[in-house]
């Protein structure tokens, strides 16, 4: 791992044309090397993507490591370059959404899918907003997860992604908090909706944060454009959170999906997002038929 850490650091020193060209190399080298993930990506694609031929499915793949291997860089420089080196970088809508809610003295619960430049999520948001809060879940591995928290520290506060009370807790004094909704975490605490067609575990801690907190939810649309960083500030709509978790599930999941629509390369397939089935079997997409 310290070698890891090391090329992170150099990757951080790359100015940001020449550094999204290595990205784009590094993920075309783990395309090839790194076959687990590369299945995982092609299994989600193959279920969430059927209009799409054999080929095109293939394509979008290799293009969601190319992705993929920019946002490593991308981390690099959120680590460890100025924290507001993207001030010039950044294209941004709905910002008023966020300051409504701030002026109105409410928190504000700020719903962002696992893109490929998920890290530099942090500057990003820093640059718009200021301090913030950051929920995440710990690595295994505890030198990276100390990198990983030193590297977001910089911009937000750190609470683990189970913590609810105390993320309701820094809502309620007003806080912006990033959460990701869109990962498989088992059956509890989660419904099944449809993700491009598919029943897909879905956390309801979202809704049930709106509930406790009163916050305004935001959903964040994200991606880049060439060298330019375009972020989207969508208020979730009226009538969320339901009573019906399900109904908030559909609602959240489709958002995501409008989101993903003209750019679904710039999201992270490689995550287990059908890990879970309906019917708790334990035979998945993952494994072998």
């Amino acid at each position: 791992m310290p070698v890891g850490l090391a090329l992170i650091r150099a990757f951080s020193l790359v100015p940001p044309r020449f550094g999204l060209w290595i990205g784009g190399c590094i993920g075309r080298v783990l395309y090839r090397l790194a076959g687990n993930r590369r299945m995982v990506c092609e299994r989600n694609i193959g279920v969430c993507f059927q209009n799409l031929s054999a080929q095109e499915q293939q394509r979008l793949v290799k293009d969601c490591f190319i992705e993929s291997g920019k946002g490593l860089v991308e981390t690099a420089w959120a680590w460890h370059r100025p924290i507001d080196f993207v001030k010039d970088r950044m294209d941004v809508e709905g910002l008023e959404f966020l300051q409504q809610a701030q002026s109105d003295g409410r928190g504000i619960l700020l719903l962002c899918p696992h893109y490929s430049m998920l890290d530099l999520v942090a500057p990003l948001i820093h640059q718009v907003h200021g301090r913030f809060v950051i929920t995440y879940r710990p690595n295994d591995n505890p030198e990276f997860n100390e990198a990983v928290c030193q590297g977001r520290q910089r911009y937000a506060d750190l609470i683990e992604v189970r913590a609810i009370r105390e993320m309701a807790r820094a809502l309620k004094q007003g806080e912006l908090v990033w959460f990701g909704p869109d990962q498989d975490m088992g059956s509890k605490g989660s419904v099944f909706a449809d993700f491009f067609g598919r029943p897909a575990s879905t956390v309801t801690t979202p809704a049930r944060l709106a509930r406790m907190s009163g916050a305004q939810t935001v959903f964040l649309d994200l991606h880049r454009d060439g060298e330019l960083y375009k972020l989207k500030f969508k208020p979730m709509d009226a009538d969320y959170p339901d009573d019906d978790e399900v109904k908030n599930a559909r609602t959240l999941n489709a958002c995501i999906e409008q989101a993903l629509d003209a750019h679904p390369a710039q999201y992270m397939w490689m995550h287990k997002r059908f890990k879970t089935n309906p019917d708790l079997t334990r035979q998945t997409l993952y494994q072998d038929h």
